[in-house]
């Protein structure tokens, strides 16, 4: 269980998500052709899970994790109105920034409550992470 791990397990874990968002979240994000009815329906399926209880159902395989993650991604940028175009264009280095901030805020969160769900752990995540990007860069 993700939530339950302790010290450098977690730690590692962690890692190979940040490793995994930049190979899965942002090429899906950039699809164009998928209409909004689409990243819903795809979300949908993963919509009760908890942190806990989405860890158990990834068979505590950190790819599938990321996947349902990824999920509710595409959906915050669309509820909130971010800039998927920006983020690509933005250096790597504030891109690994930007995904460091948002899966050690989930990592923070599920840690704090295993049964939140993750749906909303991910949009509270993404936001707390663009926020403070914002914080940091230069007009």
């Amino acid at each position: 269980m993700l939530t339950g791990m302790q010290g450098s397990g977690s730690r590692l874990l962690i890692a190979a998500i940040s490793l995994l968002i930049g190979t899965t979240a942002l090429p899906v994000l950039a699809e164009e052709e998928m209409t909004i009815e689409g990243y819903i329906a795809a979300a949908s399926p993963f919509l009760h899970n908890s942190c806990e209880s989405a860890w158990a159902a990834s068979g505590e395989d950190a790819e599938k994790y990321v996947a349902m993650i990824n999920s509710f991604v595409a959906i915050v940028f669309i509820n909130h109105d971010f800039d998927i175009q920006r983020i690509a264009d933005a250096p790597e280095a504030d891109q690994e920034k930007l995904k460091v901030l948002f899966y050690d805020e989930i990592g923070r969160r599920c840690s704090e409550d295993p049964q939140k769900l993750l749906a909303g752990v991910v949009e509270r995540s993404l936001t707390f992470a663009f926020d403070e990007m914002k914080k940091t860069s230069v007009p």
